[in-house]
């Protein structure tokens, strides 16, 4: 990649809004999504937005410009592309509004009781053990 087809824009971005995340869905490796679920919680976590939902939406996108720029520069195939396309349109685009509310209600509460486990100092292991 000679410096992408809009010269790492959106890296430098997401580098600025998601510290310590890597802002893409992981092109050319064969455990593609499974690393992004744990970037989207940080993404969480850093917040960028102030709103949760529309963090993790701009990191998205930001992952579908990424993955964009690298099939138009030749990096990727058309079909690495086309598959993330499919990824965020199944993601964000063919959700009903009142599914998306109880995602983002479910997501809210996972991540409330990790926060509260971590505040009150109880590890993963007894974490498992409580939710059993």
């Amino acid at each position: 990649m000679s410096g992408g087809r809009w010269n790492y824009g959106q890296c430098n971005l997401g580098y600025d809004m998601y510290p310590n995340s890597d802002v893409r869905y992981g092109l050319g490796e064969d455990t593609k999504y499974r690393e992004y679920s744990k970037s989207v919680k940080a993404a969480r976590q850093a917040n960028p937005m102030c709103d949760k939902q529309i963090s993790e939406l701009v990191y998205d996108v930001l992952c579908l410009i990424y993955s964009c720029d690298w099939y138009l520069c030749g990096d990727t195939g058309e079909e690495d592309y086309l598959e993330d396309v499919q990824f965020f349109k199944k993601k964000w685009l063919k959700i009903k509004p009142e599914d998306a509310v109880r995602a983002e209600i479910d997501k809210s509460v996972s991540e409330t009781k990790d926060e509260l486990y971590k505040n009150f100092g109880i590890s993963m292991d007894e974490k498992e053990v409580l939710q059993q």
